[in-house]
């Protein structure tokens, strides 16, 4: 079972909360055989300024997607790289809908039909009315070639 330290998982939840109505986005890195090393980081999601860029090609808002800025996803990256550590999850919320792993979720998951991160999860948090409903957690299963809900430990 995957485990999210308690600490990540309420910084997740403010996170969330934060941003709403936008949708927020972070990332955690660590060993991937123990939660000792894991850093959280908060993400800028820069949907809104592709949105407004070009609408043709990005046509929904933060309110039901997010981008991570590139420059976060690169300063993350290296930082684990430097340090012997991978991408082990990606969040991002959902204002006024529920946790579930979207089509476009998938797609940005994806490089050529593989995982573009393979020991990453992804950590979705409900949020109605500026308040945290659930959350879920996929991962991809390699024989059916898709992201599966998972249990979460969060001791």
């Amino acid at each position: 079972m995957f485990r999210i330290l308690s600490k990540h998982l309420d910084e997740m939840h403010r996170h969330a909360l934060d941003d709403y109505p936008d949708e927020c986005c972070g990332i955690v890195i660590g060993n991937s055989d123990d939660n000792a090393s894991d850093t959280m980081f908060r993400c800028t999601n820069i949907q809104n300024k592709l949105h407004a860029l070009d609408p043709t090609a990005h046509p929904r808002d933060a309110t039901t997607a997010y981008f991570i800025d590139e420059k976060d996803l690169f300063r993350i990256t290296r930082e684990a790289d430097d340090q012997g550590l991978v991408i082990k999850l990606f969040y991002h919320s959902h204002p006024e809908h529920d946790a579930y792993f979207s089509e476009e979720d998938v797609r940005r998951a994806l490089f050529f039909d593989e995982p573009a991160y393979p020991d990453a999860r992804y950590l979705v948090v409900s949020v109605y009315n500026k308040s945290i409903k659930e959350q879920a957690l996929f991962e991809w299963c390699d024989t059916a070639k898709t992201f599966n809900q998972v249990p979460v430990d969060t001791s």
